[in-house]
C-alpha cells in the first residue's frame, strides 16, 4: 500500500525532474493496485497542471473542474493501462485531460444552439431562401455526398478537415464538394 513515505517534493533539476516522472509512475501503478492514498498523492501533485491544461482548452472554470474530476477518474479506473515504456507518467495523464476536454468541446460544439430542435438548415445557408421547403427539395437533387458535406457544415458545424476526416475523404475533394453543392443549390433556388 501506498503510504505517502519517500515522496517528498522534488526540485526543477534535470535529475529532480526524472525522479518526480518515477515518482508519478509508481504512484500510477499503486492506483492499479486501488491504493486510494496514490491516488490522492496524484491528484495532490498534478491537479494544478492538469486544471491549467483544462483551463486553456475549455477557457471555462467549471466544465474545466468537471474534465478534471474526470480525469482523475479515468486514472483510476484505468490505471492498468499505463505503461512506463511508452511513455512518462505525466504526459498519460495530461493525454487523459486533453482527450477529455476535446471530447467536451466536440460534443458541445455538435448540439443545436436551439436546445436540441431540428435546426432550419435554410438559415444556415450562404443564399437567400425564402422557402425552407424549396430548399430541401433542392437538396434532395444533390449527390448523396454532396449533401452530406452540406449538412455536416452547415447544420453540424464540423469544418471542412473534420468533415474529410469523418468521412475518410480528401481535404480538397470535401471542399469541391461542398462548392459545387453550394452552386447547384443557389442554381436550383434561384429558378
Amino acid at each position: 500500500m501506498f503510504d505517502g513515505a519517500g515522496y517528498g517534493t522534488v526540485t526543477s533539476s534535470p535529475g529532480g525532474a526524472v525522479a518526480a516522472d518515477e515518482e508519478l509512475g509508481r504512484l500510477v501503478e499503486a492506483c492499479q493496485a486501488q491504493d486510494a492514498a496514490a491516488l490522492r498523492e496524484l491528484y495532490r501533485r498534478m491537479s494544478p497542471m492538469l486544471m491549467g491544461v483544462a483551463l486553456r482548452l475549455l477557457r471555462d472554470r467549471p466544465q474545466a473542474e468537471e474534465v478534471l474530476q474526470e480525469a482523475f477518474l479515468q486514472v483510476w479506473r484505468n490505471a492498468a493501462r499505463f505503461d512506463r515504456a511508452r511513455g512518462s507518467a505525466k504526459a498519460w495523464m495530461i493525454g487523459i485531460v486533453r482527450y477529455r476536454a476535446l471530447d467536451r468541446i466536440d460534443s458541445e460544439r455538435r448540439q443545436p444552439a436551439n436546445g436540441g430542435e431540428i435546426p432550419d438548415i435554410a438559415a444556415e445557408m450562404p443564399v437567400a431562401v425564402e422557402d425552407g421547403r424549396a430548399l430541401a427539395a433542392c437538396l434532395g437533387e444533390l449527390p448523396e455526398h454532396w449533401r452530406r458535406a452540406v449538412v455536416l457544415s452547415f447544420v453540424d458545424g464540423y469544418s471542412h478537415s473534420e468533415i474529410a476526416e469523418r468521412t475518410d475523404t480528401p481535404l480538397g475533394t470535401v471542399k469541391s464538394w461542398i462548392s459545387r453543392a453550394l452552386g447547384a443549390l443557389k442554381r436550383c433556388l434561384e429558378r
